[in-house]
């Protein structure tokens, strides 16, 4: 039986494990387990009851054929003749009984074999109870089984509503057990396990542990708990992606595509998709004609390359389905050569298309998919993948990757590039790709390569939730109470705290509901009588089996401390007036003019158009020249830019952009060498011509006032909490420590003394530098970041909530507060935020007159004047509005 190199490592690896370390003999699990680390350095434990060691290779590399390979030996060296084949999912199982069972088929694995192929009795899920007893004495007992068949299978219910276990387990005269308690009992039973990293479920364990094999066996190329991600504990031997692209025999070499000189930023979702797929069929072409030219070159039969596109879901499957099938893509080319392949479109005809895809007579040349075409299905004709849903580095491996790295010609490289290639059609997320391929950090950088990191695999955040110091107050004083070793004493502190706890949740409630108004009214008798009155009945319903003497004497704290709880609610919080501030609403009208066109032309290239692509393990480029797009309205393309912007009112001026863009288009025509080329230029400048389009309109625009809007005065808000994200291994900092700029933005902040949270992130140094100074004594009373929706304060046509950096109050005034780059201080969105907050500060400083409540002011500050030597009034003074 010939294996490649990693196979007969593996098989090597096997043996040593069974003659060397004994793992099938009589010794203690530990004992086993303690032997087997001292050999392999990947294994600390079995991870199961019994001895079972996990081999991780590469998607492409021959799992299937390694399985062969050990029952093979296993049977020559050991005389095992009981094997159970397990699969996760009805598309391996059907595979692995055509492999084991079929001597007809391809790649069947005993080929050669016939001590073996003789005398196998290939027994499935689906004929158990007639062939599973029958095998002579000499029979290779091979079972196979979906790993669903043993915990589910059929369950029936008798007369009497009795629910039967599972077919295998039920007891069967001809043998006097259930075949699933034969299998149990048998003494030589070696479980062999396809895509192991699926029967780490606890139900799965359980079910692999009551079988009581002698030896477990299991192959996968991603060793990783699903649940847990935490590596395999098992693995003693590992071939991954990395190792097979560096050895460069026995798989594809995948590579990302892109569109050279395209900015995709100026492009919705679907026109991209349309360009990938376009794009692909030129890759698929051109693929076609180097597997034409080689096999004629070489005497072979040619291979087919197909295409397969991955979408979000049913829904996005259907649409790209019609418009793959359309006229309108490559006139109809691929009407009769496509399917789609999801839970609501998987005929029989449909499934038996995608089986035979390998087939010369099978004319599918594109396959369309969501979430259908995972383990199992890998294919050695696919040469083109589309994946028009957002992948992470891990999913474009572990799934997207997978599917494509089978060779076909004899499983092996031809040394002709693109024969050899696998090309993923990533066009906007090209660079991200090739950036984490340069990334030693990157999963893409160590592709398969497991057993060194996973934290690049797996988000390690946590969620800091910064509170408001009346809340920590509570807190505080309820951990103090806990350790007060008097009990008549604690049992005292503790009704005291209740009472606190329930006046701080009403008041809170009440101002939450906009039910006070201002600060002094919570100390109005009425307001108090009727805050008291859901205090006691709060308590009552909470604490329902306290005595009645304590409930009185619970009662009687509230009134006590009523006055003093309100006042440490009213000092821990910056009662914010709770306005609705928006900008008046504006038209803007563009005067009719003619465009000038004459340098239109300028920074707009001549050019043949091509796609880029380049290999993910060796970083070599290849560019491909495609047929130039037609495009039916390109001036649509370019009012879709213009409407973006925010000083356009569309509606109003429709007929001049449209007029506007066709002289554009026109003048754009004019100017090509080859005017076939324009929907190709239009698309891939179009954000540059819409620029430039609009750099005309902005000289003809007139902004008109169309309403009015007036502030809306609301009751006072309290502070809203922050949740912040951090690494858990990171500690949080004080304030006052030195940080890099790079850090910064990643870590959290405390021991701050005058703020309204406990903690805080900052998105700048200065930002941290001036929070420096608002720490200052003397000057600042208290201070706070907003929440990101504290503030109702809207800009550019209503359309943006703003959120000022800082919010901090004085004796006599509160600010908010800006701090910004100085080059920025002229930005058009800059002075739109400004006037929005200058226009809530004067709206605020109204209301609290009426309310005899302190002025408000807002200050913007340039980025480079928030050193340490700045004092919180000279910064406020100077850079005030």
């Amino acid at each position: 039986m010939s294996l490649r190199e990693p196979l007969k490592q593996s098989l090597e690896v096997l043996e040593n494990l069974i003659i060397k370390n004994e793992i099938l003999g009589d010794k203690e699990l530990f004992l086993k387990e303690s032997q087997a680390k001292e050999d392999y350095s990947l294994f600390e434990e079995f991870e199961r009851g019994f001895p079972s060691v996990c081999f991780s290779i590469a998607t492409g590399i021959g799992k299937t054929r390694l399985m062969g390979a050990f029952v093979t030996w296993l049977t020559k060296e050991k005389g095992i003749k009981n094997f159970f084949i397990l699969s996760p999912n009805i598309t391996i199982y059907n595979k692995l009984k055509d492999d084991f069972g079929n001597k007809g088929a391809e790649k069947y694995v005993f080929k050669g074999l016939p001590e073996i192929s003789n005398n196998a009795v290939i027994i499935t899920g689906e004929d158990y109870e007639t062939r599973g007893i029958k095998a002579s004495d000499d029979s290779i007992q091979i079972n196979m089984f979906n790993i669903g068949k043993i915990n589910a299978d059929v369950k029936a219910t008798t007369k009497e509503g009795r629910t039967l276990p599972p077919r295998i387990k039920r007891f069967r005269e001809t043998i006097g057990d259930s075949y699933y308690n034969y299998l149990v009992n048998l003494k030589d039973l070696v479980v062999i396990m396809d895509e192991s990293h699926r029967y780490r479920g606890e139900r799965g364990m359980e079910t692999l542990n009551e079988l009581n094999p002698v030896l477990g066996i299991e192959l996968t190329a991603t060793p990783i708990d699903a649940k847990t991600n935490q590596r395999f504990k098992n693995v003693v031997y590992e071939y991954g992606l990395a190792d097979a692209l560096k050895d460069g025999q026995y798989i594809k070499n995948p590579a990302v595509v892109t569109r050279a000189d395209t900015n995709f930023a100026g492009m919705n979702d679907d026109e991209i998709e349309k360009l990938k797929l376009r794009d692909a069929i030129q890759m698929h072409r051109d693929t076609k004609i180097a597997i034409q030219n080689y096999a004629a070159d070489n005497n072979l039969n040619p291979v087919k390359p197909t295409i397969l596109v991955s979408c979000k879901d049913t829904t996005h499957a259907k649409t790209i389905y019609d418009f793959v099938t359309s006229d309108e893509f490559y006139e109809g080319e691929f009407k009769n050569k496509t399917i789609q392949i999801d839970s609501t479109r998987k005929s029989e005809e449909q499934v038996n298309q995608l089986l035979t895809l390998e087939k010369p007579d099978n004319r599918i040349e594109i396959v369309i998919h969501v979430d259908m075409l995972k383990e199992g299905w890998d294919v050695s004709n696919l040469y083109t993948i589309v994946p028009l849903r957002a992948s992470n580095a891990l999913t474009l491996i572990e799934q997207t990757i997978g599917r494509g790295l089978r060779l076909p010609f004899g499983g092996k490289r031809t040394g002709v590039e693109k024969v050899d290639m696998l090309s993923i059609m990533m066009h906007d997320k090209f660079q991200e790709v090739v950036n984490a391929a340069n990334d030693k950090n990157s999963i893409l950088y160590s592709i398969g390569k497991i057993q060194l990191t996973r934290l690049d695999l797996t988000s390690n955040k946590e969620i800091v939730e910064s509170r408001t110091n009346d809340v920590i107050e509570l807190e505080s004083e309820q951990k103090k109470i806990s350790q007060i070793k008097d009990a008549d004493i604690r049992k005292k502190a503790e009704y005291q705290h209740i009472a606190k706890a329930a006046i701080h949740y009403v008041i809170s409630s009440a101002i939450a509901k906009k039910e006070i108004q201002t600060p002094a009214e919570l100390n109005q008798i009425q307001v108090k009588e009727k805050a008291i009155a859901e205090v006691n009945e709060k308590i009552k319903n909470e604490y329902p089996d306290l005595p009645v003497k304590v409930k009185q004497d619970i009662a009687a704290e509230v009134e006590r401390i009523y006055v003093t709880t309100v006042q440490s609610i009213v000092r821990n919080n910056m009662l914010i007036p709770n306005i609705k501030v928006t900008i008046a609403e504006n038209k803007g009208v563009i005067r009719d003019f003619i465009l000038d066109t004459t340098l239109f032309s300028e920074n707009i290239l001549q050019q043949e158009f091509e796609l880029i692509r380049e290999t993910i393990y060796d970083h070599k480029q290849d560019k491909i020249r495609i047929r130039s797009q037609v495009l039916e309205l390109p001036e649509y393309s370019l009012l879709s830019i213009l409407k973006k912007k925010s000083e356009i009112d569309y509606d109003n001026n429709s007929d001049i952009l449209y007029n506007l863009c066709s002289q554009a288009v026109n003048a754009i025509k004019a100017s090509l060498e080859k005017p076939e080329t324009l929907g190709d230029t239009i698309l891939m400048y179009r954000e540059l011509i819409a620029n430039k389009i609009y750099a005309q309109v902005k000289n003809n625009l007139t902004i008109v006032t169309t309403v009015q809007s007036k502030p809306e005065a609301e009751p006072y808000a309290l502070i809203l909490p922050w949740n912040f994200s951090k690494e858990k291994e990171d500690e949080i900092l004080n304030y006052k420590e030195t940080i890099s700029p790079r850090l910064l933005p990643s870590k959290v902040f405390n021991g701050f003394e005058k703020s309204c949270h406990d903690k805080y992130k900052f998105d700048s140094i200065p930002e941290k530098k001036f929070a420096e100074i608002l720490e200052k004594p003397n000057e600042v009373i208290k201070w706070l970041r907003p929440a990101s929706k504290q503030f109702n304060i809207w800009y550019n046509n209503n359309s943006d909530r703003y959120v000022p950096d800082f919010v901090a109050e004085t004796v006599d005034t509160l600010y908010l507060i800006e701090i910004k780059a100085e080059n920025a201080l002229a930005d058009k969105v800059v002075k739109m935020k400004t006037d929005a907050a200058i226009n809530y500060c004067k709206t605020a400083s109204e209301i609290n007159k009426q309310r005899k409540e302190k002025v408000w002011k807002y200050a913007l500050i340039p980025h480079d004047k928030t050193d340490a030597n700045m004092t919180f009034t000279r910064l406020v003074t100077e850079y005030g509005k």
